[in-house]
């Protein structure tokens, strides 16, 4: 059983303070899966300490999702409501809120329901919600993404042990990725590491590169090219639209430095190194293969028609709108955990997403709409689906526009 204890109260500090940085007079937006709920009471705590001007809760409960998802039709799915559109959106679009949002849920919850209902009803909300995606995109709110240890999460993780042991274990391991430990000041340590990716953000597009090559022992050949005056960010963001211009920290952890490729610039072969997990369903073990930035081909030993689904959502997903870069000194990768979710994989290892673009990854995308991105390269899309490829034996070299090579990472170290 988890307690709740000094980690606790210190990890709702960091999702406060580092992650989205409530300031005095603004609303904060939280969305927990329900299994969160004694860390939610540590968040709204801090939240009015920092002077919030209210705290709107809202709780996910997996099962209800699952028995939805059986039960209603593909019309009934695809019917989002005006009131649900609004309670997402309006606090943020129209009162300057600040987004927390705790996820935790098992990563194969849906493995058992029809993909064609999981696919309308995923681009149906993404549809009704892409005003408020795009806003969140663009940094124009502070946002951030943590993560609680349900029990369908942990025996996943750790399936050799009983329940409840692999829910402290994973609860353990959640922690130590946000460095807190009970001890220490986390709030300190955070402050410490985004400086740290800071500088390596700023090495980087210290370069002006045109594009890079990687490459590795699992297949994966691919030349990115990047967007023209595109901007290497780490993991500490600045918000862009609200009067507070507050920093905040997306993800919670977060080890990644990322910026945009141009969606026509892709060519080559990649092939996955961690399972993805996305809308219920696990994908592993797969490879897609680019001509002119576009998947072309692709195949999963696990998850195939899980993958098809989410490269059939509209033409953008098809293209990709990130390469990050992770080295694998990485805590979360030198844990050996494999975490089954996005949020922790991607920061143990080198990722490319399928899908939209973040504005703020081009001189001035913020300021520009979705057209007009799209013409120096931006990709836009209802997804963003990030897939792992990064190993210990990745390399991975830059060409300057004159051709110029740099060597950028040297098996998994980088070198800048």
């Amino acid at each position: 059983m988890i307690k709740d204890d000094k980690r606790m109260a210190d990890y709702a500090k960091v999702i406060v303070k580092v992650g989205v940085n409530v300031q005095k007079g603004q609303p904060v937006v939280v969305g927990a899966i329900i299994e969160a709920a004694p860390l939610v009471h540590h968040i709204v705590e801090e939240c009015y300490k920092a002077g919030a001007s209210k705290v709107l809760v809202r709780y996910d409960d997996a099962e209800v999702t699952k028995l939805t998802y059986l039960n209603e039709t593909i019309e009934s799915l695809q019917d989002i409501p005006q009131y649900q559109i609004d309670y997402a959106s309006a606090p943020v679009l129209k009162e300057g809120a600040c987004r927390i949002s705790i996820r935790g849920s098992s990563p194969d919850l849906l493995k058992s329901i029809e993909l064609k209902k999981i696919q309308a009803y995923q681009k149906a909300v993404s549809t009704a919600l892409k005003p408020l995606s795009n806003w969140t995109m663009s940094a124009k709110c502070q946002w951030t993404i943590a993560c609680w240890p349900s029990e369908g999460w942990a025996k996943m993780v750790f399936p050799n042990i009983p329940a409840e042991e692999a829910i402290v274990k994973l609860w353990d391991a959640i922690l130590a990725t946000v460095r807190v430990d009970g001890v220490s000041d986390p709030i300190s340590a955070w402050n410490k590491h985004n400086d740290e990716t800071e500088k390596r953000a700023e090495k980087l597009n210290s370069l002006v590169l045109d594009k890079i090559h990687c490459k590795n022992s699992l297949g994966t050949d691919i030349e990115i090219k990047l967007v023209n005056k595109h901007i290497w960010l780490s993991g500490r963001d600045k918000e862009t639209h609200n009067k507070w211009g507050a920093q905040f920290t997306a993800n919670l952890p977060t080890e990644e430095v990322w910026t945009m490729p141009d969606k026509n610039g892709l060519n080559g072969i990649v092939y996955s190194s961690k399972p993805l997990s996305v809308n219920g369903n696990i994908i592993d073990d797969f490879w897609l293969k680019f001509e002119d930035g576009k998947v072309v081909d692709f195949d999963a030993k696990v998850g195939k028609q899980a993958l098809e689904s989410v490269l059939n959502t509209d033409e953008g997903s098809k293209r990709t709108g990130e390469i990050a870069i992770v080295p694998v000194s990485s805590p979360i990768n030198q844990s050996k955990i494999m975490f089954f979710s996005t949020l922790y994989d991607e920061n143990a290892s080198c990722h490319i997403a399928l899908g939209a673009s973040y504005p703020n990854n081009i001189e001035h995308g913020t300021e520009l709409n979705r057209e007009e991105l799209s013409k120096l390269g931006s990709n836009d899309s209802l997804v963003h689906v990030d897939f792992m490829f990064g190993t210990d034996d990745l390399d991975i070299t830059g060409y300057t526009k004159s051709g110029e090579e740099v060597a950028i990472s040297n098996k998994g170290k980088l070198l800048v």
